[in-house]
């Protein structure tokens, strides 16, 4: 017997014990997701039967991640907590929005969609993170950490003035917690005393024996009727005694709270925030669950559930290592491990990689050099750097806006910051780039933007395409982006030395180890190159868009016969301004192209130097985003549906 379906057959045994050994009936066959058309279904499995359940979803999210990728220990955790929430409320009518969003399969699965899950993150499938677009169970596209509460506050709010009866529950993450703008929405929660659930799940820790057993005790005792009525008829009573009747009431409430903190100091910052707190229990209970949830329906008011739950939970491999299989990429399993499948030995590495390794070779020489990032070592390939350079490695946690003011601040203080942060992430902190960074004058710290750019089967939520519009509007900021992995690694280094702020923008996908060019020269602020020379049609490409420009330029000549100009802007702010009246005075078109938004992107830029430049704009196109949303798919295929591969910029240039 394998490690999953001995969990689900020691389930099994719990739950007949907990219920009775008597079977009971079912109206919903097994296998249950082949049957399960709505969340409705779901409250028709009686609980003796929630195990088989929860390991058919478990069997379910293995076999798609298996062959799709996806977010494997953070959905394997949630299993018992989704079942309890659909079995407890009807979010049809009622609330439920997920933080951050991608620990949603399960949800998916109760919802209506398993017919379709062997398509999660599949160019036209299901998206991996809520899409209002698949189903009216899903009310937010989210994927953003920090913005549940928020956002289940306001929808509170607003069915409470509009008169409907409504239960609005949030689930977050303990990984959200570092976010700040989850404690805003707490603290104006428990001021304005909205009737909202926040769930707590809390897969960073475990139940420590005695605390625990302590804290559900008390929580046991003060989630009952019993004390609830106890609690408010002696209120009633005092507040009925002349001169004494409300402070009695007011001093007996403080009593009760303190008494809470005092046994149950896990809970105490969400109480001072004015929240009543319950738990910590365990997630993976469905009976307690289900227990928990139903009495929680009788209170009114901000009300936090702290759960404990195991990333991984159920696949031994997961659970042992939930870092590395939280993101996985498609695997196998060999008996009772498991290992994603083999990349291409011989395709070039990550830009990724070859970012991190020049920030190492920069701090090698340069002691003054440290490391930043916001919960994504492993993403932006900090966690080399952190072996390496512990003492100079700051992971401040899901807080952009802290990172980059105090990134700023490490730069005052003389020393020589790399924050390397996932462009679309970076957008959280636009307020700390203009404030901090730009407005002191341009103090020298270095942006290296992961995830530039489209990025795949993630989709719009993390797509990067706006840092170039929001960044290049403030001064002193230099914005760059390289053509291929020799030139990345020559910007870190160039940029370290700068005494002005710089950003590196690159993308989700490989870096071209051979150069483009035969030599690289030194990098100089604001200098491009032509790669190839032409004449007529000259194709100005910004970042990894020149590798499809030059794939372009020998298609068009191969199969056309026409020789075109290739360059390499690098550079979006300043712009090589003589390279612009090179392309515009000796051809007839000049096509830029970026992977980005067309609007106030690096075309943007091109157009607006060459207006004030006196320059023919009429020569001008740009290739780029167009305004919307791309949605989740293979990365060349989203570059081939906004035309910007080398199929699509032939097909401009044919024009």
């Amino acid at each position: 017997m394998n490690p999953a379906d001995r969990l689900h057959a020691d389930l099994l045994k719990k739950a007949a014990g907990a219920i009775g050994a008597e079977p009971e009936p079912c109206p919903i066959p097994q296998p249950f997701l082949e049957h399960i058309r709505d969340a409705e279904d779901v409250r028709k499995i009686p609980p003796s039967l929630l195990p088989t359940l929860a390991h058919e979803i478990r069997q379910k999210i293995h076999e798609a991640v298996s062959r799709t990728g996806g977010h494997l220990a953070s959905n394997l955790g949630v299993v018992e907590l989704t079942i309890a929430l659909h079995r407890l409320y009807d979010f049809r009518k009622d609330r439920l929005v997920f933080d951050v969003g991608h620990q949603v399969y399960t949800h998916k699965l109760l919802t209506g969609r398993a017919k379709l899950f062997h398509t999660l993150r599949q160019q036209g499938g299901l998206s991996g993170y809520p899409n209002p677009r698949e189903s009216e169970y899903d009310l937010f596209h989210t994927a953003h950490a920090g913005c549940a509460v928020s956002t289940i506050l306001g929808l509170a709010e607003a069915d409470k003035k509009s008169g409907r009866d409504v239960r609005s529950v949030a689930v977050v993450g303990d990984g959200a917690l570092t976010s700040g703008v989850v404690f805003e929405a707490l603290n104006h929660a428990g001021h304005v005393g909205s009737d909202v659930l926040v769930i707590l799940n809390d897969n960073g820790c475990s139940i420590s024996p005695t605390t625990g057993a302590l804290s559900a005790t008390c929580s046991d005792i003060r989630v009952t009727h019993f004390f609830r009525q106890f609690r408010d008829r002696g209120r009633e009573f005092l507040e009925k005694i002349p001169y004494l009747g409300r402070d009695a009431s007011r001093l007996a409430s403080n009593v009760l709270d303190a008494a809470s903190r005092l046994t149950h100091q896990p809970g105490a910052i969400f109480m001072d925030l004015g929240f009543r707190y319950f738990g910590p229990m365990d997630g993976h209970d469905l009976l307690a669950l289900e227990k928990w949830l139903t009495e929680l329906r009788t209170i009114s008011g901000p009300k936090l559930l702290h759960v404990v739950t195991h990333k991984g939970y159920g696949l031994p491999w997961a659970a042992q290592d939930p870092v590395t299989w939280h993101g996985a990429r498609p695997y196998e399993v060999q008996g009772q491990t498991a290992s994603f499948k083999k990349a291409n030995a011989l395709a070039p590495p990550a830009y990724t990689k070859v970012v991190s390794d020049a920030i190492i070779e920069a701090a090698r020489e340069n002691p003054k050099v440290v490391a930043i990032t916001a919960a994504m070592p492993d993403g932006t390939g900090l966690i080399h750097f952190q072996k390496q350079f512990p003492d100079r490695y700051y992971d401040v946690g899901i807080c952009e806006q802290h990172a980059v003011c105090f990134a700023a601040a490490l730069a005052k203080g003389g020393l020589r910051p790399v924050a390397c942060i996932y462009s679309s992430f970076l957008q959280r902190a636009v307020d700390q780039l203009m404030h901090d960074i730009s407005l002191q004058e341009g103090l020298p710290v270095v942006l290296c933007l992961d995830r530039a750019g489209v990025v795949g089967d993630d989709g719009p939520t993390h797509h990067g395409v706006f840092d170039i519009a929001y960044m290049r509007a403030f001064p002193h900021f230099v914005l760059a982006a390289p053509k291929d992995g020799a030139e990345a690694a020559a910007l870190v280094r160039w940029a370290i030395g700068q005494n002005r702020p710089v950003a590196i923008r690159y993308p989700r996908d490989v870096a071209p180890v051979e150069p483009l060019t035969p030599e690289l020269r030194p990098i100089e602020l604001g200098k491009g190159e032509i790669l190839r020379q032409g004449g007529g049609l000259a194709l100005l490409g910004y970042g990894a868009t020149v590798v499809e420009a030059l794939k372009a330029a020998e298609i068009l000549e191969r199969q056309h016969g026409r020789r075109v100009t290739v360059a390499n802007a690098r550079f979006c702010k300043p712009l090589d301004v003589e390279l612009l009246r090179q392309l515009f005075e000796t051809h007839d078109r000049v096509i830029t192209i970026e992977d980005h938004q067309l609007q106030n992107g690096f075309g943007s830029a091109v157009l607006e130097e060459a207006c004030d430049r006196g320059l023919d704009t009429r020569k001008l196109r740009r290739l780029g985003i167009p305004d919307r949303y791309v949605e989740h798919g293979p990365r060349p295929w989203q570059l081939a549906s906004i035309g910007i591969d080398s199929t699509g910029i032939v097909a401009a240039a044919l024009q």
